[in-house]
C-alpha cells in the first residue's frame, strides 16, 4: 500500500477520537476515502481532512504504513485493533494508543498518554519518551487484559504498569510509579529503573524484574531464594537477585526479582532463605 501521512491542521484543545487511523484500515482506500473518514473532536463528528492534512505516497504492494507528524497529544485511540502494518509517530500522542492491538508495529518518538497498549493481544509498541499511567491495562471492570505482544518504553512510566496482564512483555527502561504488576496472572514486566513501591499487589502469576530501587516489599510476599541471574525474553540479566513469591493473599505463585545490590535495605530477607 501507499504510505498515509497525517499532520494536525491546528492545535487541539479538546480530545479527538480517531480510531479510524490504523494501517490495515487505510490500506485499500483512495485518498478521497481516507480524507472522508469520521473522527470526533469533543462532541462534533468531522471528517479526517477537517482536522488533519492528509497525503499519500509510495506504491501498491508495500506494507501498510501510517506516518503521523506533529502534536497528537490530544488524539486518542490511534491504532485501535490494528492487525498489521506500522504506525510511526514523530511527536507526542494521546491516550489509548494501540488499544486491543492484534499485530503490526507502532513506534513513537515522543511522549505518550495513559492506557498505552490497553488489552493488546499481539504486535509491538516502542516509545522513545515517557508514558502515562496504566500501560497495557483494560478498562476498569473489564475482563480483557494484555494477552500478548511487547511494549518497550525507553523513558519513565506512571502507575499501574501491566495491571491484570496475562501474557506478553512490558519493558520500562526508566522509573515506574506505584502498583506495577497489580493483579497479573502471567507475562513479564522488566523495570530497569526504580519503583515508587507496592509492586505486584494481587499478583497471581507471572514475573516482575526490578533492576533499580524499591523502598520495601509488600508483606503479602515471602522471600523464596536468591538467584545469580534471570532471563526475560531473549535477555539474560545478571544479579544477584532476591526472589519473592506472592501475592499470598491471592495464593499467588508470581515471582518478584529485585536486584540485591541496589536494595541493601532488604538484606535482612536473606536470613529467611532456607
Amino acid at each position: 500500500m501507499k504510505r498515509v501521512i497525517l499532520a494536525p491542521r491546528r492545535r487541539f484543545t479538546v480530545p479527538v477520537e480517531a480510531d479510524a487511523i490504523t494501517p490495515d484500515g487505510l490500506a485499500e482506500k483512495t485518498l478521497a476515502e481516507v480524507r472522508d473518514l469520521p473522527v470526533w473532536e469533543g462532541n462534533r463528528r468531522l471528517s479526517l481532512s477537517e482536522l488533519f492534512e492528509v497525503g499519500i505516497e509510495g506504491s501498491e504492494g508495500q506494507e501498510p504504513q501510517v506516518e503521523l507528524d506533529g502534536d497528537f497529544s490530544k488524539v486518542r485511540y490511534i491504532g485501535k485493533g490494528m492487525k498489521g502494518g506500522s504506525i510511526n509517530v514523530n511527536g507526542p500522542v494521546g491516550n489509548h494508543l494501540g488499544e486491543r492491538m492484534d499485530g503490526g508495529r507502532i513506534v513513537v518518538k515522543g511522549d505518550v498518554g495513559s492506557w498505552l497498549g490497553g488489552a493488546m493481544k499481539n504486535g509491538s509498541i516502542e516509545v522513545f519518551g515517557n508514558v502515562g499511567d496504566c500501560v497495557g491495562l483494560p478498562y476498569r471492570g473489564s475482563r480483557r487484559a494484555m494477552r500478548g505482544g511487547m511494549i518497550v518504553v525507553h523513558g519513565n512510566a506512571g502507575d499501574e504498569v501491566g495491571t491484570s496482564m496475562r501474557e506478553g512483555l512490558i519493558q520500562v527502561d526508566g522509573d515506574v510509579g506505584q502498583f506495577a504488576g497489580a493483579g497479573t496472572s502471567g507475562g513479564s514486566i522488566l523495570v530497569r529503573g526504580n519503583s515508587a513501591g507496592r509492586l505486584g499487589p494481587g499478583m497471581k502469576a507471572g514475573r516482575i524484574v526490578l533492576l533499580g530501587h524499591v523502598d520495601s516489599i509488600l508483606p503479602s510476599f515471602t522471600v523464596d531464594e536468591a538467584r545469580p541471574q534471570v532471563r526475560v525474553g531473549e535477555e539474560r540479566l545478571k544479579g544477584p537477585f532476591l526472589v519473592f513469591q506472592g501475592d499470598l493473599n491471592e495464593r499467588g505463585s508470581g515471582r518478584l526479582f529485585v536486584m540485591k545490590d541496589r536494595n541493601p535495605q532488604l538484606a535482612a530477607y536473606e536470613s529467611l532463605i532456607e
